[in-house]
């Protein structure tokens, strides 16, 4: 058994050398991929990515191919032609109630009027007046109030009942760019004590619904199909729920969102449905087949009115870039209509925690191909081949029906591998090595002055330091009894012992230079140590046998000269007691001759 663990601690020995660079190239990029993707996030939250993934939602509508005009649509535009032929601007009411009447014949499911009649234009107020109560195919329109008592909104034409009014209004983005449809509201409160008259469109009191909504609404009624709120207040048409549109989903950030908004999924940048003027149908020129049975929508598509918006189509066009207001809700209209009846998917979203791992996801590709790969070339164009594909997945979800973030994980993908690649370089040209010397230094400078006092205290207390310091003492107390007897020696003797207090003088002066010699050497020690401390581990090695020799010959150094004064010491007795010897014999003798 012994064995076999041996061998288990080998093996596991050896893979542990072996996958170490893989697993601390596999910490350096989750680091980095960390970084950035929590920095990308706190960019979206601030709203700094809003534009740009807009902008990529916007370039991806018009990559994708349009589809076929809407056959369950016709649209009669009022063109500048027509209003150069019958001479009138604006249109009078009675033009409008002729127009209502000859396509009311050719039995429509729906007529949409997108044209505000609030006030008499023209004569034939009567008449329009009177289609409008008659007809209950007829579908009008009002402007809703923003709350500003000088734009208190538009009323619908008299004689159409609530039930038969949407109201025309869409939410913009900032920029101009129509992107949502607003399918139901309240009207925003009226700001003081305005004086403008009340009507449908301003009442606080009641919910709305759009015209485009009203239309399909109608439409479908038809198809014995019917609105539902579900207890999550989302609007079912039959089997399919449109999801209201939340302030974060896609790529918005903080979004106005009141009411019930949807993104809108646009059919065809051309012709969304067939299209006719007013001055076709006036004349008799439009195929029956056309209208019966059909939505049937009545609007302005001369710019000479401003009822037109900026569309994701209009990027990068020099001209029609405008797209006008009816041929707008003819697309909700023709979205609503496809999403229940033909099954095409309603624009979706991921939630917010599989955003964050999509934006991972690619950070962590970006930074795992910089530290696998060196040249630069190849890795300019695998990141460029990288960021296509990331390109390629993200529109190939927007075909499915799914708006995921592009400008987030391409940037993601940019900014891990670019941090990778710089952290690399930084690392061999060794200004990493350099910094981090340096802090080292610098925090260790307590550290090392604390290891520096504790050496000097173990040289003090050592046992040779010891014995150093006894034998300077017993040399002083030598010296101080020498100086007592002094005196009472005779001057001829004293002048022939002066050498005595010299040698011990020289002594003392040499135990000094020994101690002020062991200090240096508890320095040399320490800077020794703090320069192999910032060297590699080879040159660790061979340092620390060197700074260890170096200690030990110094040492020896040191014994040596302690025993060569040892000597000295021996001596000098020795050279004493024979003058301490011969002083006394001559003291006898002088005791003799007297």
């Amino acid at each position: 058994m012994s064995k076999i663990s041996n061998n288990i601690r080998s093996t596991v020995a050896q893979l542990s050398q072996m996958y170490k660079p893989s697993l601390a190239l596999a910490k350096s990029v989750l680091l980095a991929s960390a970084a950035v993707t929590l920095s990308l996030m706190g960019a979206r939250q601030l709203g700094i990515l809003e534009p740009v993934e807009l902008s990529a939602y916007d370039q991806m509508v018009r990559w994708r191919p349009d589809e076929q005009p809407d056959s369950r649509l016709l649209v009669v535009g009022i063109t500048e032609a027509d209003i150069q032929k019958l001479k009138e601007w604006p249109i009078s009411d009675r033009k409008i109630a002729e127009i209502l009447q000859k396509l009311d014949k050719m039995q429509p499911a729906v007529i949409g009027l997108d044209v505000l009649r609030d006030v008499p234009l023209g004569d034939g107020r009567e008449e329009l007046t009177k289609i409008l109560q008659k007809s209950d195919r007829i579908i009008g329109v009002c402007l809703v109030t923003d709350g500003n008592p000088d734009n208190p909104g538009s009323p619908p034409a008299p004689g159409l009942p609530e039930n038969r009014v949407g109201f025309a209004d869409f939410g913009v983005d900032p920029g101009g760019i129509l992107r949502r449809a607003l399918l139901f509201m309240k009207p925003p409160t009226i700001e003081g004590n305005s004086s403008a008259q009340k009507h449908l469109c301003n009442d606080d009191s009641q919910v709305l619904y759009s015209f485009n909504l009203q239309l399909a609404l109608r439409y479908l009624q038809g198809q014995k199909i019917y609105p539902k709120l579900a207890p999550d207040q989302s609007l079912w048409l039959g089997e399919t729920q449109l999801k209201q549109l939340a302030s974060n989903d896609g790529g918005y950030k903080n979004a106005d969102v009141r009411g019930y908004q949807i993104l809108i999924n646009y059919r065809s940048k051309q012709q969304v449905a067939n299209q006719v003027r007013i001055t076709d149908v006036l004349e008799g020129k439009v195929d029956p087949n056309l209208v019966k049975d059909k939505i049937v929508l009545i609007g302005y598509t001369t710019e000479t009115v401003k009822d037109f918006f900026y569309t994701p189509y209009s990027g990068r066009q020099q001209s029609n870039q405008f797209m006008p207001g009816i041929v707008a809700h003819a697309q909700v209209v023709s979205q609503i209509l496809s999403a229940v009846l033909d099954n095409r998917p309603m624009l979706w979203f991921w939630p917010e925690w599989a955003e964050i791992l999509w934006i991972s996801a690619w950070s962590m590709v970006g930074g795992t191909l910089a530290s696998r790969m060196a040249h630069p070339a190849k890795l300019t164009v695998t990141f460029g081949a990288v960021l296509s594909g990331c390109c390629a997945i993200s529109f190939g979800i927007f075909l499915l029906g799914g708006w995921v973030p592009v400008a987030a994980p391409a940037l993601a993908l940019i900014l891990t591998g670019g941090s990778i690649v710089s952290a690399e370089r930084f690392n061999k040209a060794g200004y990493g090595k350099a910094i981090s010397d340096r802090v080292k230094q610098v925090f260790k400078i307590e550290i090392d002055q604390a290891k520096k006092e504790q050496q000097v205290a173990e040289i003090i207390e050592s046992d040779f330091f010891k014995e150093l310091q006894q034998k300077k003492d017993k040399l002083r107390i030598s010296k101080q009894e020498t100086s007592e007897k002094a005196p009472s020696e005779p001057q001829e003797i004293t002048a022939s012992t002066p050498e005595l207090p010299k040698v011990e003088s020289q002594t003392d002066e040499y135990l000094a230079q020994l101690q002020e010699k062991a200090k240096q050497q508890k320095q040399r020690a320490a800077v020794t140590e703090s320069e192999n401390s910032s060297k590699t581990a080879a040159c660790d090695a061979g340092g620390g046998a060197s700074s260890a020799e170096t200690k030990h010959d110094e040492f020896s150094d040191l014994q040596t000269k302690a025993k060569q004064m040892r000597q000295r010491r021996g001596a000098q007795k020795m050279i004493k007691d024979e003058k301490i010897d011969s002083l006394t014999d001559k003291e006898d003798l002088g005791g003799k001759e007297e």
